[in-house]
């Protein structure tokens, strides 16, 4: 009997040792395996327009210029009356210069003659127009091909077109990327010749400028 109580006894042991590992067993696997829960709130989407600013560009638009809107500028031609009188010596036209202006003419390397017309306080040589950036001209082709704004794209055809010495004509205008320089140009065909008709300005004179501009165009007279 000894013997056999032993003998349950031995059996019971690992058994109940068994039954207490199971539970842990069980729970350990569902620690590792299980899905924990955080208390970390989702991130929503936002579905809002997104104003201008580097962080919400590409790579490549912040990289591509954007263009500046430049501002229109228009006027109606200035009175001339009063105004003195310019007759080219060599070409047979005149024109009316504005008050305080002065005109003058050369010959550009045998290619174009040119009349300008530089305002007050302009120390500008006839014949270097590029050092300033305000002034008229008239250019006369000479010799090569005569230029065509309507087939140049960066040249825009104002909408109402303009009269010079009974001739009607297209007036140009163009401005610069970065609206620091206002141009205007016209042409027109008189005996045998191209003239070209050009304006520079800046903004904070482009307006007078143009008036100006506009008047002396309405001047002109071609007298051949």
């Amino acid at each position: 009997m000894i013997i056999l109580k032993r003998r349950y006894t031995n059996l019971f042991c690992p058994a109940l040792f068994l039954l207490m590992l199971i539970p842990m067993l069980v729970g350990c696997d569902s620690a590792v395996s299980g899905t924990t829960t955080s208390n970390t709130p989702t991130p929503k989407l936002d579905s809002s327009p997104k104003g201008p600013g580097a962080a919400n560009l590409t790579a490549t638009a912040r990289a591509t210029p954007i263009p500046t809107v430049c501002p229109t500028i228009s006027a109606k031609p200035a009175s001339t009356s009063g105004w003195k009188i310019y007759k080219d010596t060599t070409f047979s036209f005149q024109f009316s210069v504005p008050p305080g202006w002065r005109a003058g003419s050369f010959n550009d390397g045998g290619n174009d003659y040119i009349a300008q017309v530089f305002p007050p306080g302009s120390t500008t040589p006839f014949g270097i127009a590029t050092a300033d950036p305000e002034h008229f001209q008239i250019s006369v082709l000479l010799a090569g091909t005569a230029s065509d704004p309507a087939h140049d794209p960066n040249w825009k055809p104002e909408a109402t077109p303009i009269t010079i010495s009974g001739t009607k004509t297209a007036l140009y205008d163009r401005t610069s990327p970065a609206c620091e320089e206002v141009n205007r140009i016209a042409v027109a065909d008189f005996g045998q010749h191209h003239y070209t008709f050009f304006m520079t300005s800046v903004p904070d004179k482009a307006k007078n400028d143009l008036a100006l501009f506009l008047g002396m165009l309405q001047s002109f007279v071609y007298t051949g």
